[in-house]
């Protein structure tokens, strides 16, 4: 159990909010704390989702998506997911089973308005004070950012995506 739990924020536009999201967990899960890894909006079948489940059965992992990756519209079917994710974390939260909560790509669900940004913060205000959350997604919304023990931005400096070079399996994805 960790003696002060903080908040963390990985935002930006560049690669790697999820890849830190994950390397963190596993570091946590290394030193014997309970992780709960949440993604929203993202289908559990990235390489780093296969590993994590297969070498940390430990792990509480669930994903909040409908198919493939959104690039826009949210239905009404994936605001659900998103809102029962949500509702799901609150739960744990309050439980305190958990030393670290992920939220994966949460900060879409509070830019899309999906969540109510304000509620959101009085959750974070009134979690336990050793529970440690991760949200990573592009595009912190300042109030987030504010309230964040940690923020780190990932921007691009360069990227061979930008050749044309297509994502690849075991490294983007």
């Amino acid at each position: 159990m960790l003696e002060k739990g903080y908040i963390q924020v990985y935002t930006g536009e560049g690669k790697g909010k999820t890849t830190c999201a994950v390397g963190l967990s596993i570091r946590a899960l290394g030193a014997g704390l309970k992780v709960a890894f949440f993604q929203f909006f993202k289908p559990p079948t990235s390489s780093e989702v296969k590993i994590l489940k297969r070498f940390f059965p430990e792990l509480y992992y669930a994903s909040f998506h409908t198919q493939g990756f959104v690039k826009g519209n949210v239905d009404n079917a994936l605001k659900e997911k998103i809102l029962k994710g949500y509702e799901l974390f609150k739960q744990l939260l309050k439980d305190g089973g958990y030393d670290l909560f992920v939220l994966d790509e949460f900060v879409y669900a509070l830019n899309w308005n999906i969540i109510d940004l304000q509620e959101f913060l009085k959750v974070l205000e009134r979690r336990p004070p050793k529970i440690e959350v991760v949200i990573t997604g592009r595009f912190a919304p300042q109030p987030l950012i504010e309230k964040a023990d940690l923020v780190t931005e990932m921007r691009p400096l360069k990227h061979y995506l930008d050749k044309g070079v297509r994502a690849r399996c075991g490294i983007e994805w």
